[in-house]
């Protein structure tokens, strides 16, 4: 996905915030579902017509409804701001690439490294903590892990972080014996 410019802005100005006030995780789970709220709500928020206060008023009740009172996780002073300035400044068409680009962003700060890793099957904790070992003697940081089930691998994984990717399937190895028999016939 390309990160558009503003987004990405947006985002700087939101995690040096969040990092003084150590609400990064926090704020993090706010903009996704401030993303949420405005996929599920785009018409609305969208509309030039609609007055800017009576948008960020749905968009506070909401919020509140969704996290409720005993929620560890608080709708603030600071982030309701940010909205505002989001939204006064009509760029809430950016909302989802800035929770995209915040969710990345927040982990490389964190001196974290995301990792996507695709199996055949769940991971194992034993597996996993292979995996993670093997991330952070390569990298020397902290995996944060996008796992994803995808049964035609047959069995084995395939691990993607720093530009580099990994593939020890057994359907990486069938490809890969498939394209080293293919070219053994052309030549």
């Amino acid at each position: 996905m390309k990160y558009s410019v503003v987004a990405g802005k947006y985002v700087r100005a939101l995690l040096l915030v969040a990092k003084k006030y150590n609400k990064i995780e926090e704020y993090r789970v706010l903009l996704q579902l401030l993303s949420e709220i405005y996929t599920h709500f785009s018409v609305f928020l969208s509309n030039p017509t609609e007055k800017l206060q009576k948008k960020l008023e749905v968009i506070k009740i909401t919020f509140d409804e969704v996290l409720g009172k005993n929620s560890k996780i608080k709708y603030d002073e600071i982030f309701q701001r940010f909205v505002e300035i989001v939204f006064e400044n009509k760029r809430q068409k950016y909302i989802p690439q800035m929770a995209s680009l915040f969710k990345y962003a927040a982990i490389e700060v964190e001196n974290k490294i995301p990792v996507k890793v695709v199996s055949a099957t769940d991971l194992t904790k034993d597996e996993e903590k292979v995996l993670r070992e093997f991330v952070q003697k390569y990298t020397n940081k902290e995996p944060v892990f996008e796992k994803e089930i995808d049964s035609s691998l047959i069995a084995g994984v395939v691990i993607e972080f720093a530009g580099k990717k990994l593939d020890v399937s057994i359907k990486g190895r069938l490809e890969k014996i498939g394209r080293e028999v293919f070219s053994l016939r052309k030549g």
